[in-house]
Parts: structure tokens; C-alpha cells; sequence
């Protein structure tokens, strides 16, 4: 009997961990691109810099979510831009939205590989890019 018990119980722990693993699965992305010159692209808005809390503000608010589910903000940069201005970026969209939030970056050579406007993102389709920093 205890043994059955005992069985019943650890079957229920491994259901409830594994059903919150599962559902943590579920990312929203949020898409920046920085380009050589500087330029801030939140998704398909250029944007200036005092301007990206309220952006990453519209975006992430006005997404229906899911429960637990992630937050991601996805920076594609030049690899020439430097890293003191991708942190000012990465910051100012923590400070608009911080909850369940990880970051990845991707240093993109944006000059050579033609990659800037409005459909930046498509463009990002022709290359294989991995992130070289998350947190």
C-alpha cells in the first residue's frame, strides 16, 4: 500500500514539473536592429533613443499573453557598434519591461551583408545567425 501511495505521489510531483516546464516553453520576441550607423530599428519602427522604453511599452503591452510566458529581446547589431550603446539599448527595454525577460545578441557585419530598413528582419532569413550573448 505504501508503495502504491508512495508511487501516486511522486507520478503527481512529475506531472505538475513537468506541465510547468511545458508551459514556460511558450516566447514572445521582441526584434531590434542597430545598424552601423546607430540607427534603432524595434521591430519595423525606426526609432530614436529616448523613444525605445515607449515602443518596447506599446509592443509588450498590447500582446495578449500566455501563462508564464517569456519575454525575449532579440538585438541584431552591427558588430562594429559598441557594446556600452547595445547596453544603454538593452537597458532602456528592461526598464520598460523587466517581468520574465531574457536578452540575445546577434553581431551582424550590416554593411556587407546589405541588412537595414524597414524589412530588416526578412533579410535576416538568407543568413545563419546564433546569439552570441544571452542573459
Amino acid at each position: 500500500m505504501k508503495k502504491i501511495l508512495s508511487f501516486i505521489v511522486l507520478a503527481c510531483i512529475c506531472n505538475v514539473f513537468f506541465a510547468q516546464e511545458s508551459n514556460s516553453i511558450n516566447t514572445f520576441y521582441v526584434n531590434v536592429f542597430i545598424n552601423h550607423n546607430k540607427d534603432i530599428r524595434i521591430e519595423s519602427n525606426l526609432v530614436e533613443t529616448d523613444d525605445i522604453g515607449n515602443e518596447v511599452k506599446n509592443i509588450v503591452y498590447n500582446h495578449s499573453f500566455k501563462v508564464d510566458e517569456k519575454v525575449v529581446y532579440r538585438i541584431y547589431t552591427d558588430k562594429d557598434v559598441d557594446l556600452g550603446y547595445i547596453m544603454d539599448t538593452e537597458q532602456k527595454m528592461i526598464e520598460a519591461y523587466s517581468y520574465n525577460v531574457k536578452r540575445e545578441r546577434y553581431l551582424l557585419e550590416t554593411e556587407k551583408t546589405n541588412i537595414d530598413g524597414s524589412n530588416w528582419f526578412e533579410k535576416l532569413d538568407r543568413f545563419e545567425i546564433k546569439p552570441v550573448g544571452r542573459g
